[in-house]
């Protein structure tokens, strides 16, 4: 006897049941002891199962990513360093302030190698673009044909760029000892537009 409760009178009774009867209760009893263990561990692990499964899914993909960005990644660092190479030829090829005073200077010695002479060279107030600045100056030049084809062809070669424009070209001299010509025009340069104070640009 247990709280009371005779439990070998209980199962005496139960057994004097029809056998459907027994049946049935022990249907009832199973159904219930089954929704118990359904409701209190097996939903909860079946819902904790899921859950995990749709982490591994996410971590899977997570590391695909990663195994694809290490598998390029030696590909990527070469196109970063020829891009900063690439950025680097550019900058000289658009000097700064101090620069232009340089090019200048590789002008005149062009100029001098091919005994071109240099009359004038007159700098005229730059244009300012994005991140440079067009730098235009007039030249006015003398010299042979060839000599003056030979300058503009070391031009040409210069690191930095110079554009020719429009060329008024005149004959100075014609005797027998060669032609002289007279060439006046623009060419631009450009100069990389560096942080500066509002002052000092320009």
């Amino acid at each position: 006897m247990f709280f009371g409760i005779d439990f070998g009178d209980l199962r005496h009774h139960f057994l004097q049941w029809p056998a459907a009867a027994r049946l049935g209760l022990l249907f009832v009893v199973l159904c219930a002891f089954g929704g118990s263990y359904y409701s209190l561990y097996y939903g909860e692990a079946r819902a904790e199962v899921t859950r995990l499964q749709g982490r591994s899914l996410a971590l899977q993909r997570e590391i695909a990513n990663v195994r694809v960005i290490a598998g390029n990644l030696a590909e990527f660092q070469r196109e970063v360093e020829a891009l900063e190479r690439e950025f680097v030829e550019a900058l000289a090829q658009l000097p700064n302030r101090k620069q232009f005073e340089d090019l200048l200077q590789d002008i005149t010695t062009a100029s001098k190698k091919v005994g071109v002479q240099i009359r004038s060279i007159e700098r005229a107030p730059e244009v300012s673009r994005d991140f440079y600045a067009e730098v235009p100056f007039r030249l006015e030049l003398e010299g042979s044909y060839h000599g003056l084809a030979m300058f503009f062809e070391r031009l040409a070669r210069l690191p930095r760029i110079v554009n020719m424009g429009t060329l008024k070209i005149r004959t100075l001299d014609d005797s027998g000892a060669g032609t002289t010509l007279r060439v006046e025009g623009q060419a631009t340069t450009y100069r990389f537009l560096e942080s500066a104070p509002e002052g000092e640009k320009g």
